[in-house]
């Protein structure tokens, strides 16, 4: 691979543009895209909507509207319903608003790409307080962290009796 065949247009310019930014054949609206990627995701979970409007406290039925036909769905809602599903805000703006793809939210590119986003989002806001803060999710990085500091203290623990053994 190389610079040329990289940005090397792959249409006649004549017959379609270069950069092409728009579909000429919009899609549907973002909060259908929205309402299509909490489907997929109750799918996925194997929730019907019913019980997902029990857990939330809200009518049956005016989830149903919500999810299935034509009423809107309201921002608030859609992030408690992120929140009881357990679903990244950030991926699934990323997939709706920028992707225009709900499937791509189940992508693996789009969740390192978002996960990184949101580290440099954070090491930039960190780095305009003059502070360093961390945030690390996944469970392996906990566990290594768990077990060096367990380490750090059982080996300060054995310092300290090496020390009273040699005082004594």
């Amino acid at each position: 691979m190389t610079p040329e065949t990289v940005f090397k247009p792959r249409t006649d310019p004549e017959t379609e543009p270069v950069l092409l930014f728009a579909n000429p054949n919009p899609g549907p609206g973002e909060q259908d895209q929205y309402k299509q990627l909490i489907n997929a995701e109750l799918a996925r979970q194997g929730i019907p909507p019913a019980h997902l409007a029990d857990r939330m406290g809200m009518s049956r039925p005016r989830l149903h509207k919500i999810l299935k036909q034509t009423n809107p769905l309201p921002e608030g809602l859609r992030d408690r319903i992120f929140n009881e599903l357990g679903m990244d805000h950030v991926r699934a703006k990323i997939s709706v608003a920028l992707l225009r793809d709900p499937d791509a939210y189940a992508n693996q590119a789009v969740f390192l790409a978002t996960e990184s986003l949101k580290s440099f989002y954070l090491e930039v806001m960190t780095c305009r307080r003059g502070s360093i803060e961390v945030d690390l999710r996944p469970a392996i990085i906990h566990e290594a962290a768990r077990r060096a500091y367990d380490l750090l203290l059982s080996h300060q623990e054995r310092v300290m009796q090496n020390h009273q053994t040699l005082q004594a």
